[in-house]
C-alpha cells in the first residue's frame, strides 16, 4: 500500500469503499507470484490511477486477520511512503479505479486529521503517526 500525502495540506490519498460500511484504505494491491512488494506498489498505482511514484520507502509491515463477507481474511501489508512523479497528480480531487470494471470505488483525498470513516488496515494510523515523529 502507498501512503501518499498531498503537500499543501497533508491529506492522505485513499480508496473509499462502502461495503459493508463506509471505510478508507491507502491504495495498493496484491503481490503477484515472483513480484517484490515494492514492484507491486509501482504496478498497482499505475494500473489503478495511471500515476508513477518516486521517493518510495518502506514504513512497516502489518498483519491482520479480520471478518469479511461472512468469512475471515488474512492480509500481510507492506506500507510504503511515496510521492507522485507528476506534481499535477496532487490536483486531482477525485477519480475512479481505472482497472475496476464498474468503477464503484472512489479515490479521494482524506483530510489529514480525519477520524471517520475508519482507516484500514488496522495499524495504518499508528505507522503514519510514527513516520511523522522525528
Amino acid at each position: 500500500m502507498a501512503v501518499i500525502r498531498r503537500p499543501r495540506d497533508g491529506a492522505l490519498l485513499v480508496s473509499e469503499h462502502a461495503e459493508p460500511d463506509l471505510f478508507h484504505r491507502p491504495l495498493g494491491g496484491h503481490v503477484e507470484f515472483g513480484e517484490y512488494a515494492v514492484d507491486t506498489l509501482h504496478r498497482e498505482l499505475h494500473e489503478e490511477i495511471g500515476q508513477g511514484l518516486v521517493q518510495v520507502r518502506l514504513l512497516g509491515v502489518l498483519e491482520n486477520i479480520f471478518p469479511w463477507r461472512g468469512g475471515a481474511e488474512h492480509e500481510i501489508v507492506f506500507l510504503y511512503a511515496a510521492a507522485f512523479s507528476d506534481p499535477d497528480a496532487y490536483e486531482i480531487d477525485e477519480q475512479g479505479i481505472r482497472d475496476e470494471a464498474a468503477c464503484r470505488t472512489r479515490v479521494i483525498w482524506r483530510p489529514a486529521r480525519a477520524a471517520r470513516p475508519p482507516l484500514y488496515p488496522t495499524g495504518v494510523a499508528g505507522l503514519l503517526g510514527a513516520a511523522q515523529r522525528p
